[in-house]
């Protein structure tokens, strides 16, 4: 029996994969959804640890998947096409995945190494991930004509100056993340939901993630920066540096072909990008972008 929606992978997950947030999370909950025996749900949080590479090496063995599991999930493997055609065992009751109150989903980013400008160096970042936000009414989301405050504003201008990325994007991506800077992790100053590392200043509360055209409910572990300024500076340097952003930076300088080549890197909703135009537009966020 095929799965009702086939999961695809970007890269392998597992011992020694690529491991990007979107992809463990999706064999996280595919494995949830097959249980083997003797297997304990994992908390789907998109981190390949050792209880995600158990698990899978466990139901490897127990599917005769190979004389020596790996623990390892490829895109278009013999364990992946398995777990896809395989009908699941049991029913996971949904507290198997934690719950709580933020929204957004979010994709692993390695930043690649980049001088900083001595008044804007800050302590070497681990790798954060970056969120799609919760699928937002317009009522929610856009106030015509509104401006955000000025330490928003001179944050993303700040950030475009150093990195290149253009403000009125930045500034769209602020309102629709945190609800105009109302909805943060708390303690976190962190509007744009990056996730936290291992080691990372962090915070933790719950997030509906978008994995495969299901929305599904974790816990993760959102960073916390010391400012607002620190989190715009932090988030324009994934932007410009991180590897999934390569092809999106090619629209640069054009901040709606850029918002537009966001949709399905940064953010899995496939209107992220048409939201992030009808926040600029609607509040002229363009006439912040830095000459």
């Amino acid at each position: 029996m095929r799965h009702a929606t086939e999961v695809r992978l970007g890269g392998s997950v597992g011992k020694g994969g690529l491991n990007c947030w979107t992809d463990v999370a999706s064999v996280q909950q595919l494995l949830n959804e097959h249980l083997p025996s003797g297997g304990k749900p994992l908390e789907i949080d998109g981190d390949a640890g050792p209880l995600t590479i158990d698990l899978i090496a466990r139901w490897q063995r127990q599917h005769g998947m190979m004389r020596n599991p790996d623990g390892r999930v490829d895109p278009g493997g013999p364990t992946l096409r398995a777990l896809n055609l395989s009908q699941p065992l049991r029913s996971i009751p949904r507290a198997a995945v934690h719950r709580t109150s933020r929204s957004s989903t979010a994709r692993a980013v390695t930043p690649a190494p980049r001088p900083v400008a001595p008044a804007a160096q800050r302590p070497a970042a681990a790798r954060s991930r970056l969120p799609t936000p919760a699928v937002p009414t317009v009522a929610d989301r856009e106030a015509r004509g509104r401006t955000p405050p000025a330490a928003v504003v001179q944050a993303a201008q700040v950030s475009q100056r150093q990195w290149g990325i253009p403000a009125s994007v930045t500034l769209a991506q602020w309102a629709l993340e945190s609800a105009w800077g109302s909805r943060m992790p708390p303690g976190s100053n962190n509007p744009f939901g990056i996730k936290a590392r291992r080691g990372d200043p962090s915070v933790s509360t719950g997030t509906d993630e978008v994995i495969n055209g299901r929305r599904i409910r974790i816990r993760a572990g959102f960073r916390a920066f010391a400012s607002i300024a620190d989190a715009f500076d932090h988030h324009g340097r994934l932007l410009a540096t991180g590897r999934p952003y390569r092809n999106a930076r090619g629209a640069l300088p054009d901040p709606d072909a850029f918002a537009d080549a966001l949709t399905g890197v940064y953010a899995t909703d496939p209107s992220y990008g048409r939201k992030l135009r009808s926040l600029m537009g609607a509040n002229n966020f363009y006439r912040f972008n830095a000459n």
